[in-house]
């Protein structure tokens, strides 16, 4: 816990308000990658950077999310191997 609890201390703020968004689904949700990346590109969270497109933007997010282990990969795309669902880690659900 006291790892997760650094993990979340440490977000920039970009990927704190991407974190603190997760907290609106249901405990043990599967949530679709592409659904969620456009959800926060809907609420202002992921912004224009250069050439780079708004979900290649919010797929780096979730995968910094990812990488902290504040994000749980719950499936991924047969055909790439790309994220297809994610779900918030359990301690987080149980700690918030």
């Amino acid at each position: 816990m006291e790892t997760l609890g650094l993990s979340y201390n440490h977000l920039p703020l970009h990927l704190r308000e991407c974190f603190l968004y997760l907290g609106g689904f249901p405990e043990d949700f599967k949530f679709e990658v592409k659904r969620l990346m456009w959800l926060w590109v809907a609420e202002g969270f992921i912004q224009q950077d250069g050439n780079r497109s708004l979900e290649d933007i919010a797929k780096g997010y979730l995968m910094d999310l990812v990488d902290r282990n504040l994000v749980i990969v719950a499936g991924r795309r047969k055909s790439n191997g790309g994220l297809k669902a994610c779900k918030m880690h359990d301690l987080i659900g149980s700690y918030a």
